[in-house]
C-alpha cells in the first residue's frame, strides 16, 4: 500500500472526535435545543409535558446519530472490526436482573433518607407513559419507534463509543486515536463507574455496579463490540420489563 493511500485511509482529528464523541453530543444536545427553539416559538410552553416536542426530539436524536454512524461506519469497522463474543450476551442478560433488581430494592432513596436528605436530591427521570401522553395509536407507535430503537441500539453504541472509544483511550494517552483496548488496565473500572453514577443519578447503585461489569467484560475480551453487545441486550430486557410491567420511572 502506498502512503498518499495510508494517509487517505488515515481520518483526521476532527473525524476522530465526531466518530467517537459526536453521537453521545448528538443525543443530549440535540434535545436542548429543540426545546430551546420551541419554547422561543411558544413561551406558554411546559416542553416536559408536550407530546409534540417528546416525539420530535426523539426522531431527531434518532436521525442524528444515525447519520454520524452511516458517515463514520467504515471507519470506525477499521479500526474495530466487528466481533461478537457469548460473553458479551450473558453479561447483558445479568446486568439487567442486576439493574431491576437493584432498582426495584430503592437503595438509593432509603440511603438519601437514612441521611436525612431528600429522595429528589439527585433528581428523577422523566417518566413518560405513552399510553397516557399519546391518545391516538399511531402518535404512540411514532414515539415509540424511535424512542425503542434509542433504548436499544443507539444509545449503546452512543455511550459506549464515547466511554471506551474515547473516554478512556484519552486518559491512558493524550494521543488517543492510537491506544488499543489491550492497553487499558483496571482503572477503567473506577472511570466508567463513576461516569455512570454522573449520568444516572436517580440509579447511582445500579449504574455504578453495572457500567464496572462491562468494563470486566472489556477487560477481559478486549472488544469494544462486546461492551456495545452487552449494553443493548440490558437495554432490550429493559425496555421489555418496562412496558410489561409499566415501570416508566425507568424509561
Amino acid at each position: 500500500m502506498s502512503e498518499n493511500t495510508e494517509i487517505a485511509e488515515s481520518p483526521s482529528e476532527w473525524q476522530q472526535w465526531l466518530i467517537y464523541v459526536g453521537p453521545l453530543a448528538a443525543y443530549m444536545f440535540v434535545s436542548s435545543f429543540i426545546v430551546s427553539i420551541w419554547e422561543r416559538i411558544n413561551i406558554q410552553l411546559i416542553a416536559g409535558d408536550s407530546p409534540a416536542v417528546a416525539l420530535t426530539v426523539a426522531w431527531a436524536r434518532t436521525f442524528a446519530i444515525a447519520a454520524i454512524l452511516i458517515w463514520g461506519g467504515k471507519t470506525l469497522l477499521r479500526r474495530f472490526p466487528f466481533q461478537i463474543h457469548f460473553s458479551s450476551i450473558l453479561f447483558g442478560c445479568i446486568g439487567a436482573i442486576l439493574w431491576i433488581s437493584m432498582c426495584n430494592l430503592n437503595l438509593e432513596s432509603k440511603i438519601l433518607t437514612a441521611l436525612g436528605f431528600s429522595t429528589e436530591l439527585f433528581g428523577s427521570r422523566q417518566a413518560i407513559n405513552p399510553w397516557d401522553f399519546y391518545e391516538e395509536s399511531l402518535s404512540r407507535n411514532l414515539f415509540l419507534v424511535p424512542r425503542l430503537s434509542l433504548l436499544v441500539i443507539g444509545v449503546p453504541i452512543a455511550e459506549e463509543l464515547f466511554l471506551r472509544g474515547f473516554l478512556l483511550r484519552y486518559l491512558n494517552n493524550g494521543d488517543w486515536s492510537r491506544v488499543k483496548l489491550e492497553s487499558l488496565d483496571w482503572t477503567a473500572i473506577p472511570v466508567t463507574a463513576a461516569y455512570g453514577v454522573l449520568t444516572h443519578p436517580s440509579e447511582w447503585i445500579a449504574a455504578a455496579i453495572w457500567f464496572s461489569m462491562v468494563s470486566v467484560l472489556m477487560l477481559r475480551s478486549r472488544n469494544l463490540w462486546d461492551c456495545i453487545m452487552a449494553h443493548s441486550i440490558t437495554n432490550a430486557i429493559l425496555g421489555i420489563y418496562i412496558i410489561l410491567y409499566q415501570d416508566w420511572r425507568l424509561w
